[in-house]
């Protein structure tokens, strides 16, 4: 957990943090469901430890179904890879303890360097092969003929917890990672609308940089959404690409509306029109109740200014205005129109995806 999830929970009133929601009622309901199917289809399998298959549920347990299968396909790629390297080093290295440890440390430190150079969840697997080996490993020192029994009931334990995680997760109420990509991309247009009201409008500097890292959280966030979204649905796949693009788009936009604030030339009569329509633009999209339902009035508009901002021409009214840096300005503030204007068209494009022909589908 980073320091800044830290602060947000210190900063929230202890009554929301003790009174659960209905979606956390739902995911416990569904978590403990999916861990009682696997601990009595364990014990009817007469497997050596059906706790592990519980256990293996909880592990892998998460809010949204995308992420359910991405933990648990790289947690049974580890659990694989940790109960091969468990029977190849026993199998060489058991008759002596000292040589054992030594190579099973050293799978370890190798495991553990690869998941440093890795992301979640694809991190998470490469760190459960290192520990596995370990597990398998040490309780058959000296029987070494006990490494296999060892390694298929670990694995199958894991794969049946894994199993029971997975179709629980899409049959009790599910919670799909392509909801949760459309529910964060409205949040986030509306956090950069907060941001650049904020920036065009000098706001609070500290107020102004928590906006900026949470927007780029969030960017973050989606782009691993992504991930989960394909999991869950091979036909998310024709949208993966416009999902990235809107992303590039909302990191264009904070970029443009951080530069506008920055760099801002007050008093520059051809600046002023264009910084307030912007300025009444993201006010109104900020403050609006269910302001992204129809995004069309708003994609014409930041068109409209997008155009007049590159038609601009620098208004002569003094001698030594830098009128370099003026159509500067101008273009970064049509680049924000436009970034913004983009954004509000991936999301369309992922509430209401448009079916493409076969060739389009082609790779270029």
């Amino acid at each position: 957990m980073t320091w800044t999830r830290l602060k947000d929970l210190a900063g929230t009133p202890l009554s929301q943090l003790t009174q659960p929601t209905r979606s956390d009622w739902i995911f416990a309901l569904r978590t403990v469901s999916a861990g009682l199917i696997a601990l009595l289809a364990a014990y009817a399998l007469k497997l050596d430890h059906p706790q592990w298959a519980m256990m293996t549920v909880f592990i892998v347990a998460q809010p949204v179904a995308g992420m359910v299968l991405a933990k648990g396909f790289y947690r049974l790629l580890g659990t694989l890879a940790g109960g091969l390297a468990a029977i190849g080093i026993t199998s060489l290295f058991g008759t002596n303890p000292w040589l054992l440890v030594t190579v099973l440390a050293l799978w370890i430190g190798v495991s553990t360097l690869v998941s440093s150079l890795l992301r979640n969840p694809e991190a998470y697997g490469a760190a459960l092969a290192g520990y596995t080996a370990m597990i398998i490993s040490l309780p058959a020192f000296g029987q070494a003929h006990l490494v296999v029994d060892l390694a298929v009931a670990r694995c199958a334990e894991i794969v049946l917890g894994i199993v029971c995680a997975g179709v629980t997760s899409r049959l009790i109420l599910p919670k799909l990672a392509a909801d949760a990509i459309i529910s964060r991309l409205k949040r986030s247009i509306l956090d950069l609308a907060d941001y650049a009201s904020g920036a065009f409008s000098d706001g609070d500097p500290a107020g102004l940089a928590a906006l900026q890292r949470k927007l780029i959280t969030d960017a973050q966030t989606l782009a691993e959404m992504r991930t989960y979204a394909r999991l869950e649905a091979p036909s998310f796949a024709t949208r993966a690409h416009p999902v990235r693009r809107t992303i590039g788009q909302l990191l264009w936009a904070l970029s443009a509306a951080r530069a506008l604030h920055t760099h801002a030339a007050p008093e520059n009569a051809t600046l002023i029109p264009v910084r307030s329509e912007l300025k009444a633009i993201v006010g109104e999209l900020a403050t609006t109740r269910d302001a992204l339902d129809d995004t069309g009035p708003w994609v014409a508009r930041l068109e409209a200014i997008a155009i007049r901002a590159r038609e601009t021409a620098p208004v002569a009214t003094d001698p030594g205005e830098d009128k370099v840096g003026t159509i500067t300005r101008l273009t970064i503030a049509a680049d924000f129109a436009e970034a913004l204007k983009q954004v509000m068209r991936g999301l369309d494009a992922l509430r209401s995806p448009v079916s493409r022909t076969s060739r389009e589908r082609q790779q270029p």
